[in-house]
């Protein structure tokens, strides 16, 4: 018994230490942690234009009538998840009276089918850029976004909302 209980520590103590961040600051003017505190509005614009999925053909030639839900639930997905987190900054769609803009440029998404777990269900990644900038256009942050995953769902199109979600969570919690 005391076997099993060591390896089982074992496994999960090898699950965190190669779980990785997804999030690479590449750019900050401001100490991140602290500017996250800070009480204060952003707007979220997300770029779906130069879109491709899995660097072969654009998202909107994959995804067919679904596209428009897609982007429409990864923008409210991603607002939910980081507002549930930030104990400061808070994210709107709404453009009026916001103090700073969160920019995500969608380079690259992919998804299959994961078998491991309760039933299979679709996982959704997504690569790309965030840049946060102040209201006159002065940046505050850039930030690298390296194959946001583990967005889980039994419907594909709703898999990517959920990594989005997920990328709110750890964008509410960057330093």
């Amino acid at each position: 018994m005391k076997r099993v209980f060591l390896a089982l520590v074992a496994v999960f103590a090898s699950i965190v230490a190669f779980a990785g961040n997804p999030l690479k600051v590449t750019n900050s003017t401001v100490a991140l942690k602290q500017f996250m505190k800070e009480q204060a509005n952003a707007t979220l614009v997300i770029d779906w234009s130069k879109a491709q999925y899995d660097n072969k053909k654009s998202a909107s030639a994959e995804f067919g009538t679904d596209y428009n839900f897609i982007k429409d639930d990864c923008v409210n997905k991603l607002i939910e998840g980081f507002n549930a987190k930030s104990k400061g900054v808070k994210l709107t769609k709404d453009k009026k009276g916001t103090d700073y803009k969160f920019t995500i440029t969608v380079r690259n998404l992919d998804s299959f089918v994961n078998v491991m777990g309760f039933g299979p269900r679709w996982e959704a990644k997504v690569w790309g850029t965030l840049k946060i900038t102040n209201a006159k256009g002065g940046i505050v942050a850039e930030v690298d976004i390296t194959q946001a995953e583990d967005g889980t769902d039994y419907v594909r199109r709703e898999a990517f909302g959920k990594t989005f979600m997920l990328l709110g969570y750890k964008i509410a919690k960057l330093k």
